[in-house]
């Protein structure tokens, strides 16, 4: 994807976001709608074995989870790859999260009533979805240039899709997060990653400054 067309469409999720949260922070009906509609179709699917598994999905998903393998990975990054990449995907994941966090406190939303799995703090936007989503973003950008066939790398890509929509789908049904707090999080997901990663070799270019020389010197683009 030519770099004009990465800010045009991810300037076009942004505005969906803030188009969510104004609706949210207005309480607007449409909101009201589209957050009951969705959670009614969850309830309907409600058993043991789902709720089971949404709890594991859940918890692989979790912030502190994903975080940690995001460290993980950029720390076998760091000795395979260098600095440079290592800092950039963790740079990534780290501001977003932030942002996410101000933005939870600045809408301040109640959680859902009657949730399956208690959870605290503000609903909006959902931090699971977030950071589970620029993990696998983060992964595919890594994996998929090192893939050759075509089909195998389509595979890649609806595993990628399908763990997210897990993620997603079990905040809504845990009742956890309102269908819009999950929502707003893939467009804003969306829109940050392709606004970040325009500028990818101008932030690489200003980290290979910063850092030390000998850090510079190993790094591979």
């Amino acid at each position: 994807m030519e770099i004009s067309q990465k800010k045009i469409i991810g300037i076009g999720f942004l505005v969906t976001f803030v188009i969510l949260a104004t609706g949210v922070v207005s309480h607007a009906h449409w909101i009201h709608v589209l957050d009951t509609s969705i959670s009614s179709l969850a309830t309907k699917s409600i058993s043991p074995m789902n709720t089971q598994v949404f709890k594991i999905v859940a918890f692989l998903g979790s912030p502190v989870i994903v975080i940690g393998l995001t460290v993980l990975l950029c720390a076998y990054l760091w000795t395979r790859q260098g600095a440079i990449i290592s800092l950039w995907i963790a740079g990534i994941q780290l501001f977003g999260s932030a942002f996410v966090a101000i933005m939870k406190q600045l809408v301040a939303r109640s959680r859902p009533l009657h949730q399956l799995v208690a959870d605290t703090g503000f609903s909006f936007p959902s931090g699971h979805t977030f950071c589970t989503t620029i993990l696998v973003f983060s992964i595919l950008m890594l994996c998929l240039p090192l893939i050759q066939d075509q089909e195998n790398q389509l595979i890649a890509m609806l595993a990628g899709a399908l763990w997210i929509g897990m993620v997603a789908v079990s905040r809504i049904y845990l009742r956890d997060h309102f269908a819009s707090d999950v929502l707003a999080s893939v467009f804003f997901d969306s829109g940050y990653w392709l606004i970040v990663t325009a500028y990818e070799e101008a932030i690489k270019r200003l980290l290979k400054r910063i850092l030390p020389r000998k850090d510079t010197i190993t790094c591979k683009n």
